[in-house]
């Protein structure tokens, strides 16, 4: 048993280093999310208008435009079939 907190006593240590705060990082990639979508606004060299914007982590922004434009998702409504032929092929 002794030997049991040996090991746990090691393993809970002050010697440890924390994580970051999960709030701070929510924070800059809030930030970063804000930045990146100005600066794509105003360097847009993208082959359409219409793309999705996504920051996956602090600092890395990435724009997905769809083959053939925007969706149309009134067709949806109108044709759920052909809505789903549109997208999927």
């Amino acid at each position: 048993m002794d030997d049991f907190y040996a090991v746990m006593g090691e393993f809970y240590t002050n010697d440890l280093k924390r994580h970051e705060s999960p709030t701070s990082r929510l924070i800059q990639q809030k930030n970063s999310t804000t930045e990146h979508k100005i600066l794509l606004s105003q360097h847009a060299n993208r082959t359409q208008k219409y793309g999705l914007h996504y920051t996956t982590s602090p600092g890395k922004s990435y724009v997905i435009e769809p083959a053939g434009g925007e969706i149309n998702y009134d067709l949806v409504y109108r044709s759920p079939l052909k809505f789903y032929d549109q997208v999927v092929s």
